[in-house]
């Protein structure tokens, strides 16, 4: 028996240990112990007869589960036993295919941690740590391979994937990794596929990259929060107001790299604080982070790969498929859904009311000021917009200015002037418009657009000098944080 142990550990395989911890009534032992194997063989006894069947029975449930566990078992003479079924080595397989220079690194570094080793290659491969299988047929070696849920599986030919890509999506394992970049990922919709794969380390030799994707690989058997590359690589956030700049500011400072999706001739009036004005300028600076318009998929991943945010004018969202994200924030604050769904990423996010949580999206973010501001929303809605602006040094709607007409906006002031009540800071067509309240004037629309009458063009803050009109604001950084919090749950497993 413990021969039979020291092999299966050795090979990572996983077994139970049952042992009686107690009894009641009639039974035929008090104390008893079996070892119960993967093939369903068992050596010792806790009493024999449909008792034990019941108790290998369990233990198999157990080492599927990879949990021990406690488990009463109703004897024939009326009485009953409970068994403790203990997991000692924890059934962790991982599939490599391939057996190039990289592959080999991958193998031998999962079986010098205890994990179960297959390396399927047509080469004729010597590595005593791992179960070799030499063919052709990969597809064929993957259905033998013995897949379950804690399996997973390198595949570091990315040619191959067409042939392999059905096969292993439809399998069990917990995760499938492709050694390939972010150019070929994109090409790839199958949301469980991980490319490229590894955690970021700076690796360069086949020993190093091996290294950062066994760590990735136990991040994520062990419900760990390491980042993987995929998720270093990209968060697309449709909008790039002012709420939809402070969620880029935080997700980008927490390392993901980030690209924004607008309309062109964006209508913000906080343009010193939204990356949204970079469609004006070319590239604006919101806190220090660089925003620069890109004119195409790879243009925006080429800005985002060189540490600064990329402004695509794609309203549709037609460049999400391309750009494949782990993450999508919806950060339009249209108050209604303007397109999207759970379908464009793993993981989706929506700001504030016209989103249903598990439906639209995965999880919505509270927007309305107050105590649950910033907060996560896994089932339902956000609060209903009310129409009627946050209050500010006493003053709600009288700091939000609207058109008084339909026409061409001309901007007579900027952003950070100190204004008083009926001072001239807009005209539309040839009608002044005036501020409303003495204040700084926080926010005003860009010049030379055309509004409706009753579009909101300016915002007043009655702080006056006290006022920051260059930061964004505490709404903004709460939203950020709650975005934040749910992308780093769903990467941690915890959501």
């Amino acid at each position: 028996m413990f021969e039979r142990i020291r092999e299966e550990e050795a090979m990572s395989r996983s077994f139970a240990i049952v042992t009686i911890i107690a009894t009641r009534g009639s039974v035929p032992r008090r104390e008893g112990r079996m070892v119960v194997f993967r093939d369903g063989s068992a050596s010792g006894t806790v009493g024999g007869g449909e008792a034990e069947r019941l108790a290998i029975r369990e233990a198999l449930g157990a080492i599927e589960a990879g949990k021990p566990k406690s488990v009463t078992i109703p004897v024939h003479r009326g009485g009953e036993i409970t068994v403790f079924i203990d997991i000692p080595v924890r059934d962790r397989r991982v599939l490599v295919i391939g057996g190039g220079h990289v592959g080999l690194a991958i193998a031998s570094a999962f079986a010098s941690v205890s994990w179960a080793v297959t390396l399927v290659d047509r080469r004729e491969i010597n590595l005593p740590s791992a179960h070799v299988i030499r063919t052709d047929d990969y597809a064929k070696a993957v259905h033998e391979a013995g897949i379950n849920r804690n399996t997973a599986i390198i595949l570091t030919d990315p040619s191959l994937s067409k042939e392999l890509l059905p096969v292993l999506t439809e399998s069990d394992a917990f995760y499938i990794g492709v050694l390939a970049s972010h150019k070929w990922r994109a090409s790839v919709s199958d949301p469980r596929v991980t490319s490229p794969i590894g955690l970021s380390i700076g690796d360069e030799t086949p020993e190093e990259i091996a290294i950062s994707v066994v760590a990735e690989v136990m991040a994520r058997f062990n419900g760990g929060s390491a980042r993987p590359r995929s998720r270093d690589g990209l968060v697309v956030i449709r909008g790039a107001g002012d709420l939809a700049t402070g969620v880029a500011l935080r997700l980008f400072r927490a390392g993901y790299r980030i690209v924004l999706l607008d309309i062109a001739n964006p209508t913000v009036i906080r343009r010193t604080v939204s990356f949204a004005e970079a469609f004006y300028e070319g590239e604006v600076e919101v806190e220090g982070v660089r925003c620069v318009v890109a004119d195409s998929v790879d243009e925006a991943r080429r800005i985002a790969d060189e540490g600064v945010i990329p402004l695509l004018i794609d309203p549709e969202g037609a460049s999400i498929e391309a750009l494949h994200p782990f993450a999508l924030v919806d950060a339009i604050i249209a108050k209604r859904n303007l397109g999207t769904n759970r379908s464009m990423a793993p993981f989706t996010v929506a700001l504030g009311p016209g989103f249903t949580a598990g439906e639209d999206v995965d999880v919505v973010i509270e927007t309305k000021r107050g105590h649950t501001l910033g907060s996560i929303i896994r089932s339902g809605t956000a609060i209903p917009n009310s129409g009627i602006p946050g209050i500010i040094g006493g003053y709600g709607k009288e700091r939000v200015i609207h058109s008084p007409a339909a026409g061409l906006f001309t901007g007579k002031r900027e952003i950070g002037d100190i204004v008083k009540a009926g001072d001239v800071i807009a005209t539309v067509g040839d009608v002044p418009v005036t501020a409303t309240i003495d204040g700084k004037l926080r926010g005003l629309l860009h010049s030379g657009l055309t509004v409706p009458e009753g579009f909101k063009i300016a915002d007043i803050d009655p702080r006056g000098e006290n006022a920051d009109h260059t930061s964004v604001s505490d709404k903004a950084r709460a939203i950020g944080g709650g975005v934040l919090e749910a992308i780093d749950g769903f990467a941690a497993g915890r959501i």
